[in-house]
C-alpha cells in the first residue's frame, strides 16, 4: 500500500475538516508520519440547535451535504485510495440523523461510521500522540462542538498498536450547545457567564472523580481542537495559524485565565481582533475557553501541551493499520 494517499473526514458538531495524506509507520515503534498533501475545514455548525429538541436543521443539513460534496470531488481528484468519514456528537445525539447520513451516501458516495464516545477518545488518542515521545502518564483532552472528551492513558499504551486509554469519559458539554444556550447576547452578561460556569462545575465535579483516583502527580496535560489551538495562536499573537509554533506549544493556566477574563467582555468585533484567521470561532471560544479552566482547575493543572493533532489524523492510522 506504499505511497497510496488515504483520506479522513471529520464530521464533527461545529466543523468538517479533511485530510489527504501519505500515512507511513515505524516498524519499531507507534510512531507515525504523515505526508499531507491536502487538508481543508469548514465550519458548518451542524449541531446549530441541537440542544433545542436534538434534531438537525434542514439549512445546517444542507450546507453539510455541500460540503461533503467538495470533500468526496477532492478525493477523486488527488486519486484517494480509501477514505474513512466519522461522525461524532451531534448524529449521535440527533433523533433525524438519517435525515443527513442517507443523502450524503446517495449524492456523495461518502459512508459515514456515526462512532461511540469510546470510539472517539481512542481514536483521538492515537492522533494526538502520533509524534510524543510522553514517558509519563497522560490526561488527554478534546473539546469539541457537542461534547467533551477526557483520555487517561498510560506511559506503556503509547506503544502499543491501537492506542487504549485506560479511562474514558465523554461530557455532554461541547462549545456549541454552550453557545447556543449562554451567549444569546455577546458579550454575554455576567449572570449568563456564571449559570454557564456553574453548569460546566456541576458536570466535572460529579464525573470527574474517577480520574483523579488514577492520576499522579507526574500525570501530564495534552489537549487538542479548536479551542486549544486557538488559545495558543492568541498566547503567541499569531495573525495567521502557524502549525509549527502551535503544535507542542505549552499554555500556562494563568496564560489562559487573562484570556478569559479579555475575551469573555468583548464584542464578537472587539474579539476578532485577536484570532483574525479563525472568525467562525468568535462565540464558541467563551464557552471553549471556560470549559478548559474548570477543568484544569479541578485537576489542578498549571499547564497543557497543545496538540494540532486528533480525530482527523487518528482515523488516517487506524485505516492505514486496517489495510497494510
Amino acid at each position: 500500500m506504499s505511497n497510496k494517499l488515504l483520506a479522513s473526514i471529520d464530521i464533527g458538531t461545529n466543523t468538517f475538516r479533511l485530510l489527504i495524506a501519505e500515512v507511513h509507520s515505524s516498524s519499531s515503534n507507534r510512531k507515525y508520519t504523515l505526508n499531507e498533501v491536502y487538508s481543508e475545514r469548514v465550519i458548518t455548525r451542524l449541531g446549530d440547535g441541537i440542544s433545542d429538541n436534538r434534531r438537525l436543521s434542514s439549512r445546517s443539513i444542507q450546507k453539510s451535504i455541500d460540503t461533503l460534496r467538495r470533500f468526496s470531488q477532492l478525493t477523486s481528484q488527488y486519486n484517494v485510495h480509501k477514505t474513512s468519514a466519522a461522525a461524532t456528537s451531534a448524529l449521535r445525539e440527533a433523533v433525524n440523523s438519517n435525515d443527513f447520513l442517507v443523502p450524503v451516501m446517495e449524492e456523495t458516495g461518502i459512508n459515514i461510521k456515526v462512532i461511540s464516545g469510546k470510539q472517539e477518545a481512542e481514536i483521538t488518542a492515537a492522533g494526538m500522540l502520533m509524534d510524543f515521545n510522553l514517558k509519563t502518564p497522560a490526561l488527554l483532552l478534546d473539546i469539541g462542538g457537542g461534547s467533551t472528551e477526557l483520555m487517561l492513558l498510560e506511559p506503556a499504551s503509547f506503544e502499543r498498536k491501537g492506542t487504549s486509554p485506560s479511562l474514558v469519559h465523554s461530557f455532554n458539554l461541547g462549545v456549541v450547545y454552550l453557545a447556543g444556550k449562554y451567549m444569546k447576547e455577546d458579550p454575554p452578561s455576567r449572570k449568563m457567564l456564571s449559570s454557564m460556569r456553574d453548569e460546566i462545575s456541576a458536570m466535572v465535579e460529579l464525573s470527574g472523580k474517577a480520574f483523579v483516583s488514577q492520576m499522579s502527580d507526574e500525570t501530564v496535560l495534552v489537549g487538542t481542537a479548536g479551542t486549544v489551538t486557538a488559545l495558543s495562536a492568541i498566547s503567541q499573537r499569531l495573525t495567521v495559524f502557524d502549525h509549527s509554533r502551535i503544535h507542542k506549544h505549552i499554555l500556562t493556566l494563568d496564560n489562559i485565565d487573562n484570556i478569559y477574563s479579555e475575551i469573555s467582555v468583548l464584542s464578537p468585533q472587539e474579539r476578532s481582533r485577536l484570532i483574525p484567521f479563525d472568525l467562525a470561532r468568535l462565540d464558541i471560544l467563551v464557552p471553549g475557553t471556560l470549559i478548559l479552566l474548570t477543568l484544569m482547575k479541578h485537576f489542578s493543572f498549571r499547564e497543557i501541551m497543545v496538540s494540532n493533532h486528533g480525530l482527523l489524523e487518528g482515523l488516517l492510522i487506524d485505516l492505514h493499520d486496517r489495510i497494510s
